[in-house]
């Protein structure tokens, strides 16, 4: 689906590149989130953080201690596209 993540990248700091199977991608940076999303708080260790790649077997950018981050989401905060208003408050 064009939703998965084809490759990942860190940038710096909180900011990571992804590209997906559609050719589209973006940076996305994830320091809204980690400050603001419990589980998320764990990735302000930055060497974790670093550490982020995309699971073989389910295709979603994830890390070591477990987390994983929703690839719908992703796509749509690295295309810049607006979420839509059904989604409820989504964490940018």
């Amino acid at each position: 689906m064009y939703y998965d993540p084809a490759h990942v990248k860190y940038i710096k700091e909180y900011i990571i590149y992804v590209k997906f199977e559609d050719g589209t991608g973006g940076e996305v940076d994830f320091r809204n989130v980690i400050q603001s999303v419990k589980p998320y708080h764990t990735l302000s260790d930055i060497n974790l953080f670093k550490k982020v790649e995309i699971h073989p077997e389910i295709k979603v950018i994830c890390w070591e201690n477990g987390l994983d981050y929703d690839p719908i989401i992703l796509y749509y905060k690295a295309n810049k596209l607006p979420f839509p208003e059904e989604w409820g408050n989504i964490v940018q």
